[in-house]
């Protein structure tokens, strides 16, 4: 039997700390125990054996020995059909009202944010099929564990998982397969798989995938956050949910009515929350779902366009993208932001900075109505409508800044992002590859590349474009920006691009 030696009591510490920076998760005198069983076994699997001090430089500077380690701190534990309460009060209630009052062509998006091993956000297309939802409904499921996320997207299943599952429903979705079951084609390609971080700053964004949602679930994780990053995470997730949607949490974690910008609806199923200034529901709708609690003022903030990172799994509204000139608005007053025209492009910039979206989505078609060839200022206007939630706009913008700048492979870029977004993989590829004839230093490029390819089920064109990436962005310093990238640092999208190497290798063993 191996003998594991107890660790210095001081390295734990700051292993704890470590974690609680890096992922939100809390070590309290009653988890010390499992928190260093977990460390110690995420030691042996890191192959560097017990030694703390090369351990923890691993920690510091490799994303994925960090990811591990939190995984194992976490229970993990789920299954298809948990928590029917709840539900049910998803299947009768939330999607039926959310697919009549979208209109028509936007899609349903749903985010399973902390999703482990695939059960809740297979469930919940399931539901969508159920209701013949399945073809407007888009699923978006992110976790923080790569080998949970390999394991989700191979929809494989043992009786354990589905044990709340009804007999008539795993004949209807699943087959058999060698030791469990696996679920349809048709269900596992309705869920797109991204890692995600809930602690970090990288949402609401495009990129990221988790942004405008109808429904987010972020069941039993708010349990291991200690308050202030409870109220972080709610507040970033109540962000990502567009007027009108909904956030479930799970009914151990904390409620955050007082810890985050929302409004509280009371369900037979607990308590749902939604952003401030959403219209209570129609009794007719939503029988036994009231408002808890008086509606705050409206609240602020807004989505942060990111240029690279995972590939996004949006379907932004929107009719399609015509080419040529853009159709400006008329001026509309900017309370003073505005100035001559030669001053409206750097004005723009200084707006987009402060994240005064509108304003500077305005400057910039003012700007470019003087200037149409300036491939900057086509590049601020699509991030800058994307922003303030005007996807529809981004992707006309885009589509005539490509036909008036054909030689800048910026906006070929973000067009390749958005059509990505808009799971246009094949448009999406050629766009990317646009761009990458145009300038093959492009590393921002080769992501949108290997996501278009990825969405196609081209593993080994994935991967190698992805590499590609990697390997551009690891020979540039950690902290230099990337072109193209909205101001991103190398080291983050070069770990971003390692994840996607690590999760397309999961993939296909």
């Amino acid at each position: 039997m191996t003998v594991v030696p107890t660790l210095p009591v001081s390295f734990v510490d700051e292993v704890a700390a470590l974690v609680r920076e890096r992922t939100g998760l809390v070590t309290g005198p009653s988890r010390r125990a499992a928190f260093e069983q977990s460390l110690q076994e995420a030691m042996l699997a890191a192959g560097g054996g017990m030694d703390p001090v090369l351990y923890l430089a691993d920690l510091v500077a490799a994303p994925a020995v960090m990811d591990d380690l939190a995984a194992r701190c976490t229970v993990g534990e789920t299954y298809f059909f948990r928590d029917p309460a709840q539900l049910k009060v998803i299947e009768e209630r939330i999607l039926p009202s959310l697919a009549s009052e979208a209109p028509e062509g936007r899609p349903i998006r749903i985010w399973s944010a902390g999703c482990a091993t695939g059960e809740e956000p297979y469930t919940l297309a399931i539901l969508a099929s159920r209701l013949g939802l399945a073809d407007r409904t888009q699923i978006l499921a992110t976790d923080l564990s790569r080998p949970a996320l390999g394991r989700a997207r191979q929809a494989r299943y043992g009786r354990w998982s589905l044990r709340a599952a009804e007999t008539d429903a795993i004949a209807a979705h699943f087959t058999a397969a060698t030791g469990g079951w696996e679920l349809l084609p048709a269900l596992r390609s309705a869920v797109d798989f991204r890692y995600l971080n809930l602690v970090d700053g990288s949402y609401p964004s495009p990129a990221s995938g988790a942004w405008e949602m109808d429904l987010v679930l972020c069941r039993n994780v708010f349990i291991y956050f200690d308050q202030e990053t409870v109220a972080q995470v709610a507040a970033r997730l109540l962000d990502c949910v567009r007027p009108g949607g909904w956030l479930l949490l799970g009914p151990s974690d904390p409620m955050i009515g007082e810890l985050a910008p929302c409004e509280v609806v009371t369900t037979e199923a607990g308590l749902a929350y939604r952003p401030r200034g959403t219209a209570p529901a129609p009794a007719t709708a939503f029988r036994g779902l009231a408002p808890a609690l008086e509606p705050p003022p409206p609240r602020g903030g807004g989505a942060r366009w990111l240029d690279a990172a995972s590939p996004p799994a949006g379907r932004f509204p929107g009719k399609a993208v015509p080419v040529g000139p853009m159709a400006f608005a008329e001026p509309v007053a900017t309370d003073g932001a505005a100035g001559p025209p030669a001053t409206e492009a750097a004005t723009a910039g200084e707006r987009y900075a402060a994240r005064d979206y509108e304003v500077a989505a305005l400057l910039a078609e003012r700007a470019i109505a003087c200037d149409g060839i300036d491939p900057g200022l086509w590049a601020l206007l699509v991030r800058a409508y994307a922003n303030s939630g005007k996807l529809a706009e981004a992707e006309r913008a885009c589509a005539a800044a490509v036909a008036r700048c054909p030689g800048a492979g910026e906006l070929h870029t973000l067009q390749a992002l958005l059509l990505n977004a808009a799971r246009q993989h094949e448009a999406a590829r050629s766009a990317a590859r646009r761009a990458l004839y145009l300038d093959r230093g492009l590393a921002v490029a080769h992501l949108a590349h290997g996501a278009a390819l990825a969405g196609l089920r081209d593993t080994p064109a994935a991967r190698r474009a992805f590499q590609a990436a990697a390997r551009l962005l690891d020979a540039l310093p950690a902290d230099a920006v990337v072109p193209a990238s909205d101001g991103e640092p190398a080291g983050r999208l070069a770990g971003l691009a390692h994840v996607e190497l690590s999760l397309l290798g999961q993939a296909s063993a």
